[in-house]
């Protein structure tokens, strides 16, 4: 390899390392309740008819959870129940269009010049193990950093459970 990408490669692997440091030394905990909207449930009219009321199923733990952080605050996780976007504005000028299913998340827009946080996909349950930032989808300019979770890793991992 070429030093230019081992340099490049090496900072990748610093700015990960110091994203993860950030997100056990700030435990605080925030919902985007005030700052999006909630992400919206599944289609009603495909959905099947509701059970009579004595027969109440169970309520099904979502398969994956999003995990926001922006400007090093952490926000709660975000059960993935449905399709839908959401943004997160800073201020005017700064905001990130974050696009999830119940399984997967991309940035969808991005108002930073480079838009790389863009470019690096979707981030899925399928994909998350094989991809250069697994969970990941890191904007820099807007310090904007989603991770994708199951159950078992958002309590591993930040030992939080929803």
């Amino acid at each position: 390899m070429k030093k230019q990408n081992l340099l490049v490669l090496g900072i990748c692997i610093i700015l990960i390392a110091a994203v993860g440091v950030m997100a056990v030394v700030l435990p605080q905990t925030r919902t985007l309740s005030d700052e999006a909207p909630v992400i919206p449930a599944a289609d009603v009219s495909s959905a099947a008819p509701a059970p009579a009321a004595s027969e109440e199923p169970p309520a099904a733990e979502p398969a994956a959870y999003l995990v926001v952080s922006v400007g090093g605050m952490l926000y709660e996780p975000l059960p993935l129940s449905g399709e839908g976007s959401f943004t997160i504005r800073q201020d005017e000028q700064i905001f990130n269009t974050i696009h999830v299913t119940p399984d997967s998340v991309f940035m969808e827009h991005s108002s930073c010049e480079n838009q790389d946080c863009v470019d690096q996909g979707t981030v899925s349950l399928d994909n998350m193990n094989n991809r250069v930032l697994g969970n990941m989808i890191i904007c820099l300019p807007n310090e904007v950093v989603l991770e994708l979770h199951t159950p078992e890793t958002l309590g591993t991992t930040f030992d939080l459970i929803p």
